[in-house]
């Protein structure tokens, strides 16, 4: 067919009619928009610090085994896959609740002496895991979150006025800390069967008392039978005195301290004033 005749048969063919499709208003665009933004700024109320606080409080009234995302969520009044934008997972706010908590253990002013400042961060750490008991579960982990980090260079601006040598500054920390551990669980320990609170002077602990039955004859045990007898076998309050004997210990192995400080805090002629 020439190109003439083609030309008039597509002239003959009838037009084709393209439906037009109306484009969305622009005012529904924009309100998927403003729906996106409403969604974006519920997320950012939320940050890593408020989920552990919000967690912290879970796990302070009903135990750590409480704490999920789920959980976290309902808690928030957010939805579950909404606190994925600001923590990977649960292992994740874990360690932004051990870092919370450590924030908590700070000191606002540190002692200027080695000693007042070693008693000082002592007691606000047995204070906080007394308010936060679930924190005995989890004491070991291995984030270095930024108020970890602070809470340890905090420590060591304390030790660091025992000694220079950063290996000493390690066994000291970790003495004290291994103190305060050890006294807080055997004191949570004996919570467990009594209704005395942490620091009530007036009640004692538990009474142990020794199943002498399940002794082998002939084993009499004099010793023990004698603290018995003298009613001595009472879970009582032993922190102080404990921390109290370990700093003994430290200072006797850092004799030259005490010379130092007494030149510092001393008179004008170097001596301890009296």
């Amino acid at each position: 067919m020439s190109r003439a005749g083609t030309a008039a048969k597509v002239a003959a063919s009838p037009a084709v009619v393209r439906p037009v499709v109306a484009r969305p208003p622009v005012a529904q665009a924009g309100t998927q928009v403003e729906r996106r933004a409403a969604g974006g700024t519920c997320r950012s109320k939320l940050n890593p610090p408020r989920l552990a606080r919000a967690a912290i409080e879970i796990a302070d009234a009903e135990g750590l085994a409480a704490v999920s995302m789920r959980r976290l969520a309902t808690h928030l009044g957010v939805g579950t896959m909404t606190l994925y934008y600001h923590v990977r997972d649960k292992d994740e706010l874990l360690d932004v609740m051990w870092d919370e908590f450590m924030g908590e253990s700070l000191l606002a002013e540190v002692p200027a002496d080695w000693r007042g400042g070693l008693t000082a961060i002592a007691r606000r750490m047995r204070e906080s895991y007394q308010r936060h008991p679930w924190t005995l579960q989890v004491i070991i982990r291995s984030s270095r979150g930024p108020n970890k980090l602070r809470f340890i260079e905090q420590y060591l601006g304390v030790v660091s006025r025992l000694t220079d040598d950063p290996l000493e500054q390690q066994r000291i920390l970790h003495s004290v800390n291994d103190l305060v551990v050890g006294c807080t669980l055997r004191e949570a320990s004996a919570l467990r069967t009594t209704t005395a609170g942490w620091n009530d002077p007036t009640v004692d602990g538990p009474l142990l008392e020794p199943d002498f039955g399940t002794l082998d004859d002939g084993e009499e045990l004099p010793r023990l039978r004698s603290l018995w007898r003298n009613g001595c076998l009472v879970m009582v309050p032993r922190f102080e005195q404990a921390l109290g004997w370990l700093l003994d210990g430290i200072e006797a192995a850092h004799p030259d301290v005490r010379e130092d400080e007494g030149k510092n805090t001393g008179n004008a002629s170097g001596t301890r004033e009296q």
